[in-house]
């Protein structure tokens, strides 16, 4: 059974509900979200999606990998009740008549331009860190003609913060500093102890007394592990045949859980780092928990504390630590310390 994975968003989902209903123009039809892996960037956009859809707009999800635009345009295409997009070239001073355009900038903008006609158009653009630049122009340039033309659309694009960030101060897509920020941070302790409480008694079983403060301090916040938790804990209490959530079933859950986010979360993000940028992780693990100082790291690596400075900051891009003040770090991602210090070896 899943908590709900929208903890503590409505009233993001609101603005954008409201932004819809508002029409073109209004500010919170472009969004740009930025968070940790794992902190429910995607979820977000899911539920984006469906609000759009129940306003009756097109919608089209896809990741940023390469390709993306020759994917929307396919979406568009195959929802369009013609499915050969032809226009005439006029435009250009020489009446042509209606010839076929090759799939191009030209042809996205325009099945984008039909579909904000017809009800309305939603893109969302997830893993905005995969993104190649040429395709996020293209992309960026055919939404900005859009809105500068008072089009029913709506962009919302996710990623990695310093993705997010790369993206807006590139000097062809600055139309999308305009986009409103939503930056994704843990969750409130409340706010996820009275997710599990109120979903479990909902789903029909009771939980025992402090069972849902053990569940709420393993999910620390993160909203994945608040899923994988609350799931594999009722499932544990399931297979007992039991109505009643017990402190077995949390222990139980929150083990399995921890499985699952190491192999869901934790071990693809450090597949993605350098040998350098593991071995400042593994020092990092190794001088214990809490922030740490970057000096520290250093003399655990055994080299000068102004080397790894590179390691540091495309660390901190990657957002796999943070940097809550100056010369200090932290694992941005719950249980990484744990992992590391568990499976690596000096």
């Amino acid at each position: 059974m899943n908590p709900p994975e929208l903890i503590g968003r409505d009233e993001i989902l609101d603005d954008f509900t409201e932004a819809l209903e508002n029409g073109p123009g209004a500010p919170d039809r472009l969004l740009r979200v930025s968070g940790v892996r794992g902190v429910g960037k995607t979820v977000l956009l899911n539920a984006f999606g469906d609000i759009a859809r129940e306003h009756g707009f097109h919608v089209v999800d896809v990741a940023a990998n390469a390709g993306f635009c020759d994917r929307i345009l396919g979406a568009l295409s195959r929802n369009r009740e013609v499915s050969s997009l032809s226009i005439s070239p006029s435009i250009l001073g020489v009446s042509l008549g209606s010839v076929e355009i090759s799939k191009s900038a030209t042809q996205l903008g325009e099945a984008m331009y039909e579909a904000s006609r017809n009800g309305g158009l939603l893109i969302t653009l997830d893993e905005i860190q995969d993104a190649p630049l040429d395709e996020m122009r293209e992309l960026g340039n055919e939404i900005q003609l859009l809105v500068r033309q008072g089009a029913n659309v709506a962009f919302a694009f996710a990623g990695l913060p310093a993705s997010v960030d790369g993206v807006v101060v590139d000097e062809t897509l600055t139309f999308l500093q305009r986009a409103k920020h939503v930056e994704l941070k843990r969750l409130m302790d409340f706010e996820v102890g009275d997710s599990f409480e109120d979903t479990m008694v909902r789903a029909g079983k009771s939980v025992a007394t402090g069972v849902s403060d053990v569940l709420t301090a393993a999910a620390a916040g993160y909203p994945f592990m608040v899923q994988l938790v609350g799931y594999y804990t009722w499932q544990s209490a399931s297979r007992r045949g039991s109505d009643a959530i017990e402190l077995l079933d949390a222990q139980k859950g929150i083990a399995t859980a921890r499985k699952s986010f190491d192999n869901m979360v934790i071990e693809p993000a450090l597949r993605r780092v350098s040998g350098k940028q593991f071995e400042y992780l593994a020092a990092m693990a190794r001088c214990g928990s809490g922030p740490v100082a970057s000096g520290d790291i250093a003399r655990e690596m055994g080299v000068d504390p102004t080397s790894v400075s590179t390691y540091r900051r495309r660390l901190v891009d990657a957002a796999l630590i943070e940097a809550p003040s100056y010369g200090v770090v932290s694992f941005a991602i719950p249980y990484m310390r744990e992992y590391l210090f568990e499976h690596v070896r000096e």
